[in-house]
């Protein structure tokens, strides 16, 4: 309770400063989300600064509260701990496989959790789309869950930008689901196709020259 309370008292602050047009942050495609009554869902999102986490939350309906993870360091901490579960953000040790880490976000989501996960793995500060890993593809196969690829343009000047009024805009694109294999399980060379497809998502809702490795020239070459 408290940390929904916490969320909604950032929730209006931020988005008083939205209102008044000192934070220039847009949301386009917003009728793209899934219905909130149909549960659970991944928003995978490009990440290019940490301002990225507290930019969608403001912009998404409040009703798609998120959850994200953050590394286990973080929670090391008494208090950063209790904040930080607080505001759903679940534990993970990177670099690692995470067995508990998963099992959690799969119950999240199946319980109805709006899950943000940066696919990149680590953040872009130039803005240039990153080669993608498969942890999201994996998780919404197992949760039974929708993908809704989303791409953040203009974090890349940081809270100065931000102060200086410089624009921000979030795009959703068009959810899609991952079906289930017969076993539970992914061959390598399915999760590179999954994973690519889903990078390419994202990349489709990016200028060009955000792109990067999956930039439709590149993507063509042999």
């Amino acid at each position: 309770m408290f940390g929904a309370f916490m969320y909604l008292l950032l929730y209006i602050g931020l988005h008083f400063m939205r209102l008044i047009g000192w934070f220039r942050w847009r949301l386009v495609g917003r009728e793209q989300l899934p219905p909130r009554q149909h549960g659970g869902m991944i928003i995978a999102m490009n990440h290019v600064n940490w301002l990225d986490i507290p930019i969608i939350a403001t912009l998404l309906p409040f009703s798609y509260r998120l959850s994200w993870m953050g590394k286990a360091e973080l929670f090391t901490h008494p208090v950063a701990n209790w904040w930080l579960r607080q505001m759903k953000v679940i534990p993970i040790r990177r670099g690692k496989r995470d067995v508990a880490a998963m099992h959690t976000v799969i119950a999240a989501l199946r319980e109805g959790a709006v899950l943000l996960i940066f696919p990149e793995g680590t953040r872009s500060p130039s803005g240039v789309l990153q080669t993608g890993r498969g942890g999201v593809v994996r998780m919404a196969m197992l949760a039974g869950v929708p993908v809704v690829p989303v791409a953040i343009t203009g974090t890349e000047h940081g809270p100065k930008g931000t102060l200086l009024r410089r624009p921000v805009v979030v795009t959703i694109g068009t959810p899609y689901t991952i079906p289930i294999t017969p076993n539970g399980k992914i061959p390598p060379a399915m999760m590179d196709e999954l994973t690519n497809e889903m990078m390419l998502r994202i990349a489709a809702l990016l200028p060009p020259a955000r792109q990067g490795v999956y930039a439709p020239t590149l993507v063509a070459q042999p």
